[in-house]
């Protein structure tokens, strides 16, 4: 099943992009495992060259062998060693024994190098997503960042690890046939070309290696993206009865997966299934050519034979390593791309050192306008409107009017395309818009609370409060019902606070925002959707913030645009009108 997409992860270099992965990597690991990949291979070439002089003293065999078995007595006898049998099986040993060490210390370098290039491109990526600007957050979808951030990551472990495996094959095969030019030139020359003439007869299994990989991505963001939505609204699952139609999609985003994994298993093996015949072949054309033709001496043609019978498997694991880290190149592009677009969209980086602002007189809107991509009308257009510090202040207006963009504005998640935000007459922008966002608490309608304490959730707002602090904030949220549980601020909330009613999420939520001491918080439909009873203790608590910050609060409720010291109904992303409840009445 190949896909027909046509993104940028297929048309990316693959030599290009592993020299990228490997500049990620740390340098010093890295090279660190390139010299033991080189002594490893320098001590199986040695090895090989041994086998010569053993056939040699075990056979007698005359000609080029003994050539070879002079230039090793010699090495021999300059290491004063004698020359013999025994201290030639005596070496051998030894080389397989420091090949059978160093094979274990380059195994354990090689996965730490993979482990901390894999680390160290995810947080680099979770950091670049986490600073990334909220109107480009928006666009994307949270199961691709998830899905890239947790699974195409681990395809650069993969990647590398095969990539690493390939240079070090490639050392190896160097060395053998480095061991094969010192017995016969002419063997080694045809050794070559056989094994390039069948690389280049390979080139459409390589091409569908990488077909097959951008195929799997795309299976593996489909599953993600399927099971985060069915998760999110498995409720929504029961009520109507759909567990069916989930499974069901499910069923095909595994089907799509399995039938990639299959695809590709069946392509790797086909080249090495390739390797073998036409190796098998040509290795017994060589011994019979070897012995029969060419006239070489048995000890040489049986240790060439040994070691074409080694390269040969090594031609089809070059092949084979080639074609996984070509099946892993779309999703290691991909996480590039995302890193790149995440810190191109970039917000300014916090001005260490500056003080939280704080609204001392107004905060002010002038001429505000701000338009999404895609959408023909603008979010918001021309806004102007101006709230007075330490007062509470409503906006309403119709679904899509423009309400949560404002708030979003208001916040400094978002920096509007044209018009100012000023607060006491200073201008927030750049910089200056991170640590005004420092200064704002935010309450949403769908309170998100982790999966963990009442109090762990509190201290992500101020992680050094203590229990007297988290006590007054809770009472001053109306939330001081979680005294009176059992393990109080230790009580599990559950996943999204399930475990605990919409008004009591909704306190806590309110509770946590209190304990960042902000100067203007922001209520965006945090009671549309409670009781009367839940909603009557959160106004009550926000009355009684009156005076001490500034209180910006979307909604609807009646009851709460009565107790507003200042209503803006929005339309269309426009002021429609503003002023006290009984002026703006009749808008309603």
């Amino acid at each position: 099943m190949l896909s027909a997409q046509n993104n940028s992860d297929t048309t990316a270099s693959p030599f290009r992009l592993f020299y990228k992965v490997l500049s990620e990597a740390p340098a010093s690991g890295l090279a660190l495992l390139l010299i033991l990949m080189l002594l490893l291979s320098l001590l199986e070439s040695v090895g090989l060259v041994l086998l010569v002089p053993m056939l040699d003293s075990l056979g007698n065999s005359a000609g080029s062998s003994t050539k070879l078995a002079e230039i090793v007595r010699g090495g021999f006898a300059f290491l004063h060693i004698p020359f013999g049998l025994a201290s030639l099986l005596v070496l051998f040993c030894v080389l397989v024994v420091m090949r059978s060490v160093l094979s274990v210390i380059r195994a354990r370098q090689n996965t730490r190098l993979q482990t901390e290039l894999v680390d160290r491109v995810r947080r680099r990526c979770y950091s670049a997503l986490l600073h990334a600007d909220w109107r480009w957050l928006v666009t994307g979808r949270r199961s691709d960042h998830a899905n890239t951030l947790m699974n195409e990551v681990n395809q650069l472990s993969n990647g590398l690890y095969f990539g690493i495996q390939l240079i070090g094959t490639a050392i190896t095969m160097a060395a053998y046939l480095l061991a094969a030019l010192t017995l016969s030139w002419q063997a080694c020359l045809i050794s070559m070309a056989t094994g390039a003439l069948i690389f280049f007869m390979l080139k459409g299994l390589r091409k569908q290696a990488r077909q097959l990989g951008q195929s799997m991505s795309h299976a593996e963001r489909d599953l993600m993206g399927n099971v985060q939505e069915s998760l999110g609204g498995i409720k929504l699952a029961k009520i109507l009865g759909a567990e069916t139609a989930y499974l069901q999609r499910f069923d095909a985003s595994t089907r799509a997966m399995r039938e990639e994994n299959i695809d590709f298993t069946i392509n790797h093996t086909r080249a090495g299934a390739v390797y073998q015949t036409v190796g098998a072949l040509l290795l017994a054309a060589f011994l019979y050519a070897g012995i029969a033709v060419m006239q070489i001496p048995m000890a040489t043609v049986l240790t060439l034979a040994f070691i074409f019978s080694r390269l040969l498997p090594m031609f089809a694991s070059t092949q084979q390593q080639y074609q996984y880290w070509l099946h892993a190149l779309p999703s290691v592009a991909r996480c590039y791309e995302l890193i790149a677009k995440a810190e191109a969209a970039a917000e300014p980086a916090y001005p260490h050192g500056d003080g939280v602002e704080r609204v001392e007189s107004e905060i002010t809107l002038n001429a505000l306008s701000l338009h999404y991509q895609g959408r023909q009308n603008p979010a918001l257009d021309s806004i102007t409107v101006r709230f007075k510090a330490r007062t509470t202040i409503a906006i309403v207006g119709e679904s899509g009017a423009g309400k949560s963009t404002l708030a979003d504005v208001l916040m400094g998640l978002i920096a509007p395309d044209s018009g100012t935000l000023c607060v006491d007459g200073s201008e927030i922008t750049g910089p200056a818009r991170m640590r005004w966002r420092a200064s704002v608490a935010y309450v949403p309608q769908d309170a998100f609370l982790f999966h963990d304490s009442i109090r762990r959730n509190l201290l992500w707002a101020k992680p050094d409060a203590s229990d007297d602090e988290l006590h007054r904030t809770l009472t001053r949220a109306a939330a001081d019902f979680v005294l009176q549980l059992p393990k109080g601020l230790d009580t599990v909330v559950g996943d999204g606070g399930v475990l605990l009613s919409g008004g009591e999420r909704q306190r806590i939520a309110l509770a946590r925002a209190l304990l960042k001491r902000p100067a203007l918080l922001i209520l965006d439909e945090a009671t549309s959707a409670l009781d009367r009873g839940n909603e009557t203790r959160i106004r009550q608590a926000i009355e009684n913030l009156h005076g001490d910050l500034t209180v910006v609060i979307i909604g609807h409720r009646l009851a709460t645009l009565e107790h507003a010291d200042q209503v803006v109904v929005l339309a269309q992303g426009r002021v429609k009108a503003q002023g006290q409840w009984q002026d703006v009445a009749a808008h309603l």
